[in-house]
């Protein structure tokens, strides 16, 4: 294939593109300004449905120090943001963390970061999706006495999500911002209204690590594991760089912005949940099916409503900001070579890689189905959960690796102690810590199944690295020498 068949408006696009792939059609750059790439990221980690679904997890560990295990979650988000931050000023491109780690610690550690990446990139939609889908078909049963089957609704919320990436970035993105504004605008009134009105009396004292059910083991065992799932796709920008105008100034900031805005609503959550439910009754907030739907209609009367609108928002949110930059780390990977260049392709209208969208949108929709079907819409949301986590910790853990030797090598006069070595090193050791704690002690099942998971996605992708190394070495090549211009 002569260079002249390649999309040449892309910057600094070298590889591979598909023979059928028109000259004119490229992602539209500039297209996203910063407020869209902040509610990017913020609209990825679901808020309203980490409060919802992630909160009761927490409180079971928890208890009153809820505040503290999402405090802890905070500061470890920050120090991986801090080496998102650095690699999206040197590196602004559609592959994300694939670019970043075939850049730093070589190809065949990019194309195993992508292949992990996918383990929580093509999770997270079916998780977000799955169990709002049954609580929509359970809902409709209940005040409509119409029965539809969960997987009409799984199916029905994927669908749009789909077409929708695959119909424009422009579209997908004010849709994205409007989901995201109305989530955590709803649950900012209810934190609001729960401290005005909270069923114990506000002690602060009580917030102590020694309210917490089973203390420090909790606070920092699943209280942490599930905070950081929280703010699990809060980089989703990233791969967004090469239609975010100025990217070099604007994915850093949303990175940073949308964890601090997002780390300051899920610490007030924290304390108004607790306050709100009563610290004396908390042991049995796990076992209300729908705790802050019973909180909103205590203080604002119409909970089941309103909790219901939010976490419908930030499923179908979530889900499509996972699958916009699911679909562009996977264009990248076409147009370097590295799988099928058809998965590179761009709409001629669209401008959207729309063969990378559909391939993502199926095949979460069938991981989803899967789930739901093998564990049901409740346990199944779990193991997904669980799954993506050890997925998103993986590649938290090596872009820290990453970060110091791409500095050194290719910046060094930008090498810094604090920002490139201590604070990754930091990273690495807390996430680390949080990863083992998914794995040991063994959870009952079916929360036993992610770490079998991860471990076998980890083996698989090892494996189809070194066939990449005999049959894809051109496109391992084409992802360490790509050149970034935007």
């Amino acid at each position: 294939m002569s260079e002249s068949d390649l999309p040449s408006q892309i910057p600094g696009f070298k590889g591979p593109a598909s023979a059928t792939e028109p000259a004119e059609a490229h992602l539209r750059t500039g297209a996203l300004g910063l407020r869209a790439v902040i509610f990017q990221n913020m609209t990825n980690m679901a808020p309203a449905a980490a409060i919802v679904y992630d909160f009761p997890a927490q409180i079971a560990a928890a208890g009153a120090a809820l505040w503290l295990s999402n405090s802890i979650a905070l500061f470890a988000v920050l120090l991986i943001a801090s080496s998102i931050i650095q690699f999206a000023r040197r590196l602004p491109h559609a592959g994300g963390y694939y670019t970043y780690l075939s850049r730093s610690l070589g190809p065949q550690v990019g194309a195993f970061s992508a292949w992990i990446y996918f383990l929580y990139a093509l999770i997270l939609p079916a998780e977000v999706t799955l169990i709002w889908a049954g609580i929509a078909s359970d809902l409709l049963k209940q005040y409509g006495h119409i029965t539809i089957p969960w997987w009409i609704f799984e199916v029905g919320i994927l669908g749009l999500v789909t077409y929708l990436v695959y119909a424009g970035v422009q579209r997908s993105a004010r849709i994205t911002m409007i989901a995201g504004a109305l989530e955590i605008t709803i649950f900012l009134i209810l934190a609001v209204a729960l401290l005005i009105r909270p069923a114990s009396p506000i002690n602060f004292s009580q917030l102590a690590p020694s309210h917490a059910p089973i203390g420090w083991s909790g606070i920092l065992g699943f209280g942490l594991v599930y905070g950081i799932l929280n703010f699990v796709g809060f980089e989703s920008a990233a791969p967004m760089a090469e239609e975010t105008a100025d990217p070099r100034r604007n994915i850093p900031r949303s990175v940073l912005y949308s964890v601090l805005i997002m780390g300051t609503v899920y610490l007030l959550m924290s304390i108004a949940t607790v306050f709100g439910w009563g610290i004396p009754d908390l042991v049995n907030l796990i076992n209300d099916p729908s705790p802050f739907n019973t909180m909103a209609n205590r203080v604002l009367g119409i909970g089941t409503l309103l909790i219901f609108l939010a976490a419908t928002n930030s499923s179908f949110g979530c889900a499509l900001a996972t699958i916009n930059q699911g679909s562009r780390v996977l264009m990248s990977m076409g147009r370097n070579g590295l799988i099928s260049p058809r998965a590179s392709q761009v709409h001629p209208q669209y401008g959207t890689p729309h063969v990378a969208a559909l391939i993502i949108g199926g095949t979460t929709t069938f991981a989803a189905l899967a789930a739901g079907f093998t564990w049901g819409t409740v346990n199944g949301f779990y193991v997904l959960a669980a799954t993506l986590t050890d997925g998103a910790l993986l590649i938290y853990i090596l872009g820290n690796i990453g970060l110091p030797v791409f500095y050194r090598r290719e910046h060094r006069e930008h090498f810094r102690l604090l920002t490139h070595i201590v604070m990754p090193l930091m990273a690495i050791l807390l996430l680390g810590y949080v990863f083992y704690r998914t794995l040991w002690p063994i959870p009952v099942y079916p929360l036993n199944l992610p770490g079998y998971f991860a471990i076998f996605w980890v083996v698989v992708g090892i494996v189809l690295v070194a066939i990449a190394q005999k049959t894809r070495a051109e496109g391992l090549r084409h992802a360490l020498e790509e050149e970034v211009g935007v």
